[in-house]
């Protein structure tokens, strides 16, 4: 009798499971789908993004497991309603053509491509996480199209490395089974804790991470950063001659970042002239400090535009 009742809690637990997952992946498709994408073609291949609002025009290269959508998202957190929000969908990610080189270097030249096809002279560009590197490769190769670079919780150059090297430190990005639209989620709702650890931020109480799901467009664009974004500054660490910014630079960053960690950071402001918004504890998305840095990064684009 006790097998079948078991037997029983286990199909009902499963259609539970199954239940909750429809709906609440079923709501995050048409979350995306709200949005009013436009695309255009560059050299690179079809790129979706949003635009939205008017003034200084703010592009967005963002993290890992993101897309046009968590661009967005973050941009209207932290520049607000008086500048123009710009939000691509870096290579691979949702509804943006992956290349054969998804190099950062191309990526920003598939983002100066954007700006003139959209009329725009000069601009500020954001890089989050996996998107520092564009960022950086903006304020290197297009100085003069650039009127400020801000680095939030963003990698960047520490060291130089061979590929046998970059072997040995392992995986730069998440196993591709996680890249699931189910596994993505069970593992948000069940082991957030791991997330937790991950980030240093909370899962539940961010609504970035709500930008993760869902997981299967970004497929490409996850694969690709893990392969070749998360290790283009280390194994061409010489092509990134930081001393030569001449562009106005913020960094934002905690100390206690586990992902994009603060060591990284203290080697790049030895190398360039840089304003800083360092806090001691938030993790990857700065928890809890939110307020002072966006303030900071208004700041610096009302000081520097």
């Amino acid at each position: 009798m006790w097998v079948y009742l078991l037997l029983l809690i286990i199909v009902g637990f499963i259609g539970f499971e199954l239940y909750q997952f429809r709906r609440d992946i079923t709501a995050a498709y048409v979350r995306l789908n709200r949005y009013e994408v436009k695309s255009l073609n560059t050299s690179f291949g079809k790129m979706n993004y949003l635009d939205e609002g008017s003034g200084e025009a703010v592009i967005i290269a963002h993290g890992i497991f993101g897309g046009y959508d968590q661009g967005m998202t973050s941009l209207r957190q932290v520049v607000g309603d008086k500048q123009r929000k710009i939000a691509p969908s870096r290579f691979g990610y949702i509804g943006s053509n992956l290349p054969e080189k998804p190099t950062p270097k191309n990526q920003a030249k598939a983002f100066i491509e954007l700006m003139d096809q959209l009329q725009i002279k000069k601009g500020y560009v954001l890089g989050t996480s996996a998107g520092g590197a564009t960022t950086l490769r903006m304020a290197l190769d297009y100085p003069d199209r650039v009127k400020g670079v801000i680095l939030l919780s963003s990698g960047a150059p520490d060291k130089k490395r061979t590929p046998a090297e970059v072997k040995e430190m392992g995986l730069q990005g998440p196993p591709a089974f996680i890249v699931n639209d189910f596994i993505l989620w069970f593992t948000m709702k069940h082991f957030g804790f791991v997330f937790n650890k991950m980030m240093g931020s909370t899962v539940s109480t961010n609504s970035l991470f709500e930008t993760m799901l869902p997981a299967t467009p970004r497929q490409k664009g996850v694969k690709a950063d893990g392969e070749v974004t998360n290790t283009d500054m280390t194994l061409n660490y010489d092509e990134y001659p930081l001393e030569q910014i001449q562009v106005p630079l913020l960094v934002c960053h905690a100390k206690d970042d586990p992902m994009a960690k603060y060591e990284q950071i203290e080697k790049l402001l030895q190398r360039v002239e840089a304003d800083t918004t360092i806090c001691e504890t938030g993790g990857h998305t700065i928890d809890g400090n939110g307020d002072f840095v966006d303030r900071a990064i208004r700041r610096f684009i009302e000081k520097t535009k």
